[in-house]
């Protein structure tokens, strides 16, 4: 007895012509960093194969406002003496104003997960800390590093 074999290709069998995937992080969501932000954001992303690097968010109605994501085996910059600590955030997690620069204000938080030390740096224009230009940005900034650390665990 003979039989024939008919094999369908589905999608996929040819990738030339193909547009690239769109850069992702792999720490936190787009509609995340959309709901901190307050807005539609894009996303840059510089991530070594180690899973080292920088995700940069920037609300596409206002490029004033903003979120960087920074992971590091190395010791990154945190904050001082006038942080507050957070609990349920990682590692030694830490939340403080930072200074206004170039018309906008900022908050960081600033963590380690294991050997990954994670900072979350949110700008938005005004004169005083990002949480006064951006609504429920206190608990959404928060809610995005326990988002980071737990994708780092």
């Amino acid at each position: 007895m003979c039989f024939a074999v008919t094999v369908l290709a589905c999608g996929g069998a040819s990738v030339h012509g193909q547009a690239p995937a769109p850069a992702s992080c792999p720490w936190l969501t787009q509609g995340m960093a959309a709901r901190v932000l307050g807005g539609d954001v894009s996303v840059e992303v510089q991530v070594s194969d180690a899973g080292e690097g920088v995700c940069s968010f920037v609300r596409t109605s206002d490029a004033m406002t903003s979120l960087r994501i920074e992971v590091s085996k190395a010791t990154l910059p945190a904050c001082g003496a006038d942080g507050t600590r957070l609990k349920g955030i990682g590692n030694e997690a830490v939340r403080c104003a930072l200074p206004a620069a170039g018309g906008s204000a900022g908050e960081k938080i600033a963590g380690r997960v294991r050997d990954r030390n994670f900072t979350l740096t949110m700008r938005s224009p005004g004169s005083g800390t990002a949480k006064t230009s951006v609504p429920s940005a206190d608990d959404d900034l928060e809610q995005a590093a326990e988002s980071v650390a737990g994708n780092l665990f």
